[in-house]
């Protein structure tokens, strides 16, 4: 569905809801909580990537019996998360006996407050969109896509045909810092999007990325060599760490190449930024941002993307000491990287609509008892083909009623179907009663295939990365628990005991001993080698980071690092790059 304010928000009583941002070759994903003590507040915890949903894998073009829809959507979420959609028993996502199904999804679903779980899509690509609808569509599941208008009007500046993506971005920013908000994007594209002290929309600019550039440069001529992504990540590490900028006038092919493109970059970001202070900060003393939004009075310039961290140092004074610098520049501003920024975007407009919806609850209601957005049933005499004659909807509404003693308020009831009615206050409590006797309609499944005996495919995890640490994983699991287990009667199995696991307490003990050690990971059948780069723990949950030998990247977090550091003791007599 497209957004629908205050309908698309996410119901009172959700535990979890995920969030996609759909990027030119991945798509990046996150899982955000809802806080118990403020129902009205989402935070974004667990993020991961994974590559673009192929033809071959919808089409199942090899015959795979296992490769279903719900098989592919399950292989591409952490444990955690998969855990909360399809139970324990589905095993973990990236085992080989993985065996998520329909019927599992729609038992858990039973046992959590609200049945289904609100996904929210930043999206261009309608490839993808189309794919995704189809993977969600095989679990109790609300998708939410999101367009320009959700996140700034065009009475606020912003323009027809600007980017949902940048406009996420730019909220991000302002979540964080306020208005006015500067955001560069670096990826296959770069861009750049500002706002002013008013929180008007000011423009900003597309070109190509660091890499497309590079990349034009060796397809285009004979002599130029390629430069892989993780080689320029690897260069600009270099000079930060050893104190030498990349001379202006180089002596070596690759970094002539590198350095002529940081230069770019560098002057046209400093320039972007100059005139967005002269801009964005005029009249400082009349215009003031909007309502609710904080005043960026650092000047705080915030980076995102795949190549967010390098456009982070080129920005820095002295260019970050990656290249050379001119003397002279005495422009005061900070530059922050966060390469999950449309995530905290989206964060920002849903807690809006969700407090938005509470007040406007508030005030119809008498009592201060909020109606709207929770779910309802009611029985309709009507033919239906499962038998179920059960309707459900949400309160969609609460409209003040003059002229009636009996009732102060009617409330408007918006049925999955489409219908609408309004009813009374003693009604209402009627199909609530009878949507908490009854819950969301039972999804009719084909009849499941006996067990043959026979092994099942050894179906690989797509790329990505579990990305936070153990903790952030438990709480979700202990609150699935503490909301299932009172329900079914079930307490939840007990966990076998663990040996020590050296792996394991050297992560808690020294988590900066992994940087420079070579890890691997297997995809779609396939073993890949890296090497861990940084440990960042200067905002929570850390992460490690590592750079694949095919220049691919992927952030770690605690899990994903013991999986990947196993994973090598056993496979590292491969590694053909072991002595690096």
């Amino acid at each position: 569905t497209s957004s629908k304010w205050p309908d698309a928000a996410p119901p009172e009583g959700q535990q979890t809801i995920i969030t996609i941002s759909v990027g030119n070759t991945h798509l990046h994903w996150a899982t955000h909580g809802i806080n118990p003590s403020s129902p009205t507040e989402v935070t974004p915890y667990l993020f991961w990537r994974t590559p673009h949903i192929s033809d071959s894998e919808m089409n199942n073009t090899n015959n795979d019996d296992n490769l279903t829809p719900v098989m592919i959507l399950s292989r591409m979420l952490p444990d955690s998360i998969h855990e909360y959609i399809f139970g324990a028993s589905a095993s973990d996502s990236s085992s080989s006996n993985n065996n998520a199904t329909e019927e599992m999804a729609l038992e858990e679903s039973q046992k959590r407050p609200v049945e289904k779980i609100s996904i929210y899509v930043v999206v261009s690509n309608r490839d993808q969109l189309t794919k995704l609808q189809k993977l969600f569509s095989t679990i109790p599941s609300n998708l939410v896509v999101l367009d320009g208008d959700d996140f700034f009007k065009e009475e606020q500046g912003r323009y027809h045909g600007m980017g949902v993506d940048r406009l996420a971005s730019l909220t991000g920013a302002v979540y964080f810092h306020g208005h006015p908000a500067l955001v560069f994007d670096g990826g296959t594209a770069t861009t750049y999007s500002a706002t002013n002290s008013e929180g008007m929309v000011l423009g900003g600019g597309i070109g190509p990325g660091i890499q497309s550039k590079l990349q034009s440069m060796s397809n285009d001529t004979d002599a130029l060599p390629d430069i892989s992504a993780a080689e320029v990540k690897e260069r600009v590490k270099e000079t930060v760490n050893s104190g030498k900028p990349l001379p202006t006038f180089a002596r070596n092919t690759k970094e002539a190449m590198m350095v002529d493109v940081f230069q770019e970059f560098a002057g046209k970001g400093r320039n972007v930024i100059e005139l967005w202070i002269k801009n964005a900060y005029s009249d400082d003393d009349k215009k003031q941002p909007p309502l609710g939004t904080k005043y960026n009075e650092n000047r705080v310039v915030t980076c995102t993307g795949g190549d967010g961290d390098v456009f982070c140092e080129l920005l820095q004074p002295c260019h970050g000491g990656v290249i050379e610098a001119p003397t002279g520049n005495n422009l005061k501003y900070e530059v922050r990287s966060n390469r999950h920024l449309i995530h905290y975007g989206i964060s920002a407009i849903l807690n809006l609509h969700m407090l938005a919806r509470r007040n406007k609850a508030k005030l119809n209601n008498k009592s201060g008892e909020s109606y709207v957005g929770k779910r309802v049933a009611k029985v309709f005499d009507v033919e239906s083909d499962d038998g179920d004659n059960i309707f459900r909807g949400s309160v969609t509404e609460e409209i003040p009623v003059e002229g009636d003693p009996d009732n102060k308020y009617y409330y408007r009831i918006t049925y999955d179907d489409g219908d609408e009615e309004d009813i009374t206050l003693q009604s209402l409590k009627d199909i609530l009663k009878l949507y908490k006797q009854h819950g969301e309609k039972k999804k009719l499944l084909p009849e499941a295939k006996p067990k043959n005996g026979k092994k099942k495919a050894e179906g690989q995890p797509r790329k990505r990365a579990d990305s936070e640490p153990q903790d952030a994983e438990s709480k979700l699991a202990s609150k699935k628990h503490a909301n299932g287990d009172s329900k079914n009667g079930k307490a939840p199995a007990a966990k076998k005991a663990k040996t020590k696991d050296d792996i394991k307490e050297m992560v808690k003990s020294d988590p900066n001993s992994f940087v420079n050690k070579r890890v691997s990971k297997d995809f779609d059948g396939e073993c890949f080698f890296g090497k861990i780069t940084k440990y960042d723990d200067t905002e929570p949950p850390p992460f490690w980071h590592v750079v694949y030998d095919d220049g691919d990247e992927e952030d770690f977090g605690a899990r994903d690092l013991i999986k990947a550091v196993k994973h090598y003791k056993k496979h590292g007599k491969d590694d053909k790059n072991a002595s690096d």
